[in-house]
């Protein structure tokens, strides 16, 4: 990624995040299809504001998993950020 700690990741406009009552599962919703995503997918897409930064975003799920590694963190949020972002849902 370029500027990793620079960037401030947020969705893009095609992209929303939603609750899927059926599923009971968050979704990204954009238009090709859909992502379900697990509790720590959803809560890095809740964290894409725009005004995060990559490391304030690993703060924010170090926050609410407590006791999750803080780099195995980082490169879980690296990946995920990466998939979405090649399929254009990220800016």
């Amino acid at each position: 990624m370029d500027g990793e700690g620079t960037w401030r990741p947020r969705l893009a406009s095609r992209a929303r995040l939603k609750f899927d009552s059926i599923a009971q599962q968050d979704m990204l919703l954009f238009p090709e299809a859909a992502l379900l995503l697990n509790e720590t997918g959803a809560a890095i897409v809740r964290l894409c504001d725009g005004v995060r930064s990559i490391d304030q975003i690993v703060d924010g799920l170090a926050e609410k998993f407590r006791g999750a590694d803080r780099d195995t963190l980082r490169l879980e949020v690296e990946k995920f950020l990466a998939s979405i972002r090649a399929r254009g849902l990220l800016q």
